[in-house]
């Protein structure tokens, strides 16, 4: 299904039923759900659970009653100037998505490969299913907004309805990834 909106300029002139949740905490780490709220529901109380206190979070959240599908902006075209400005300060970026899919699977993507073998090693660790290099969830545009920060790798989360739906999966995927980037983080420092 083709985007209504091709960026953030032309939603935010035809649109207003969104909102957007802000943390900047000065991390290295910035983590965001562009497709929050109704649009895609649960990933953005996923993304702020890996966020906790420590890392940068952005939500961009649809509140509409209904049609929020018309707020969904592809991930290389994501340009919301907030999460732009959190990513390019960030050497770590995870944006957390949700799919259709019913199976309880979390999706791996993206091109910081390190980062991603680590969250699946974790996730694997915690009983959770994960699957890397899915056709359909690639993440691996050079603009996608996960593959924006000062390495020009990040991380794409896509999360299945039976991931979404469950409070537990929501607290191993949030444990695994802030797990993953702590080994990450000690592995560059050495």
């Amino acid at each position: 299904m083709a985007d209504r909106y091709r960026n953030f300029e032309e939603l935010s002139r035809c649109e207003s039923g969104f909102g957007v949740h802000v943390r900047d905490r000065a991390s290295e780490v910035t983590i965001l759900a562009p497709h929050g709220g109704r649009i895609e529901p649960n990933t953005s109380e996923v993304a702020a659970l890996i966020a906790g206190d420590h890392y940068n979070l952005f939500c961009f959240n649809g509140l509409k009653e209904n049609d929020n599908r018309d707020l969904h902006i592809t991930s290389h075209r994501f340009d919301h100037p907030q999460a732009l400005s959190l990513v390019s300060r960030s050497s770590s970026v995870v944006a957390v998505h949700g799919c259709t899919v019913n199976k309880p699977v979390v999706y791996l993507g993206g091109l910081d490969e390190q980062l991603i073998s680590q969250i699946s090693y974790e996730l694997e660790n915690l009983q959770l299913n994960c699957e890397w290099g899915n056709d359909r969830f690639k993440g691996t545009h050079r603009s996608n907004i996960c593959n924006r920060g000062r390495l020009k790798r990040g991380v794409q989360l896509e999360l299945s309805r039976g991931v979404r739906d469950s409070g537990s999966a929501h607290i191993k995927i949030s444990l695994a990834v802030q797990s993953a980037i702590s080994a990450l983080k000690k592995n560059r420092e050495r």
